[in-house]
C-alpha cells in the first residue's frame, strides 16, 4: 500500500521541484535567498519600499504597481492601472468655464432649475386645479357660443393633447408637455379665466385666516396679492405684482369689455405661466 501511494506521488513533487528551480534560473534578474528577486536588477536598484529606479518598476517585497512613464496621472495600483484625466479640458472633457457660461445663458438658479425639473400637470390636477379656483367644469356653453373650460377640458381632444393615460393600451400619461398641449393648456386657461375673476373671492383654498379676496381690487383696479398668489400656487412676487398691474393698465378703461378681456387674460397668462414651467 505505502509502495503503490509513492510510486503515485514522488513524480509529482519531483516534477513541482524541478518547475520551481526552472522559473527561478530562466529569469534575467539574478535570484536571491528563496527565488526572491535581488535588489539590485534592470532599471536602477529597488528598495524594499518598492520604489523602482529610473526606467524600471520596484524590486523590493512590496512593491508597487506599475507606472507608465513619463505619465504621473496613472495609477500606481498594479490591480487597477487605468488613466485618470486630472485636466477637464482632454479629450471627453467639458470646459468647466463653457459649462458656466452654459448655465448662466439659463438665467438664475430658481429659472434654471425649472428648466430641466418641471413636469406637467397631471389631467386629474388640472381638473383640481379649476375646480378649487371657481371654475363649473360641468357648465355647458349656450348654441353658437364658444365651448367652456369644462368643456374643453372633457373633451377627446384635450385628453389626446393632454397625453392622458390610455390602460385599454398599456399606456401611462405623459410625463411633460409637448407643444401641443401647452397650447391646449392655454386654452383652458383663457376660457376659464372669466369664472375664476367671478368666483376666486369665495373659493375656499383661496381664503386666508378665513377672508376671500377677490382677483382685483374694487378702488383701483389693481392685482390683489393674495389672489395672485392663489391662482399661481405660489406667494406673487413684486415683480409678479408690478407685471400683473402693468398689463391690466393696457386695457381701455372707458370700455368695459376691453377691460374685462385684458383682465382675462392677464389671468390665463399667469396660470399658463405658473404651470408649464415658463
Amino acid at each position: 500500500m505505502a509502495r503503490s501511494f509513492f510510486g503515485w506521488a514522488l513524480p509529482g513533487l519531483f516534477f513541482t521541484i524541478g518547475f520551481g528551480f526552472a522559473a527561478c534560473l530562466g529569469t534575467e534578474d539574478p535570484m536571491g535567498e528563496d527565488c526572491v528577486p535581488s535588489a539590485t536588477g534592470p532599471g536602477g536598484g529597488g528598495g524594499d519600499d518598492g520604489t523602482g529606479g529610473t526606467g524600471g518598476a520596484g524590486g523590493g517585497t512590496t512593491g508597487a504597481g506599475a507606472q507608465s512613464a513619463g505619465d504621473p496621472e496613472t495609477s500606481q495600483n498594479g490591480e487597477n492601472n487605468f488613466h485618470h484625466p486630472m485636466d477637464p479640458t482632454q479629450s471627453g472633457q467639458e470646459d468647466p468655464f463653457e459649462i458656466l457660461k452654459k448655465r448662466a445663458s439659463e438665467g438664475p438658479p430658481e429659472i434654471r432649475t425649472r428648466l430641466h425639473s418641471c413636469s406637467k400637470l397631471t389631467y386629474a390636477a388640472l381638473g383640481d386645479l379649476l375646480s378649487s379656483r371657481g371654475v363649473d367644469l360641468n357648465k355647458v356653453a349656450a348654441a353658437g357660443q364658444p365651448p367652456t373650460a369644462g368643456q374643453l377640458y372633457k373633451s377627446a381632444a384635450t385628453r389626446d393633447s393632454l397625453g392622458v393615460a390610455n390602460f385599454d393600451a398599456r399606456m401611462g400619461e405623459s410625463y411633460f408637455y409637448t407643444i401641443s398641449a401647452a397650447a391646449k393648456v392655454l386654452d383652458i386657461f383663457v376660457q376659464a379665466a372669466p369664472e375664476i375673476i367671478q368666483n376666486i373671492q369665495n373659493a375656499e383654498e383661496c381664503k386666508v385666516n378665513g377672508v376671500g379676496y377677490p382677483m382685483f381690487s374694487p378702488s383701483d383696479g389693481e392685482c390683489v396679492y393674495y389672489a395672485l398668489s392663489c391662482i399661481m400656487g405660489r406667494p406673487a412676487t413684486e415683480d409678479d405684482m408690478d407685471l400683473c398691474n402693468l398689463m391690466v393698465a393696457q386695457a381701455n378703461q372707458a370700455s368695459p369689455q376691453d377691460l374685462a378681456n385684458k383682465r382675462a387674460l392677464t389671468v390665463a397668462a399667469f396660470m399658463s405661466a405658473a404651470h408649464t414651467c415658463e
